[in-house]
């Protein structure tokens, strides 16, 4: 009982410090991504399908957003492949995407 009376200082600033991080910023929960479905056909390319998707996403976004969707290591996809892509038409700067940090 001395040992927990001693060092009581140390406990609660134990104590503060857990409930300060489970109220950082950036542990609400988001809104979850729209995605659809598209099937890959011969002579298809990334940048082409993001031309054809009718997004305001810039290029470089919406691809490196579908690479994580389909959990691919680079951009290579295949025809007759299904990818899940982006589906909402536009965005806005504080819209985050799958696997973006804060």
């Amino acid at each position: 009982m001395i040992i927990i009376r001693n060092y009581s200082y140390i406990i609660f600033l134990f104590v503060i410090a857990v409930v300060s991080v489970a109220m950082l910023p950036g542990q609400e929960e988001t809104e979850p991504l729209h995605t659809a479905e598209i099937r890959v056909n011969h002579g298809d390319t990334l940048f082409a399908l993001h031309q054809g998707a009718g997004t305001t996403l810039p290029a470089d976004l919406w691809i490196e957003e579908v690479i994580k969707l389909n959990n691919k290591k680079d951009s290579t996809i295949l025809a007759g492949e299904t990818l899940l892509i982006p589906s909402k038409v536009n965005y806005s700067d504080d819209i985050q995407l799958a696997g973006e940090e804060e």
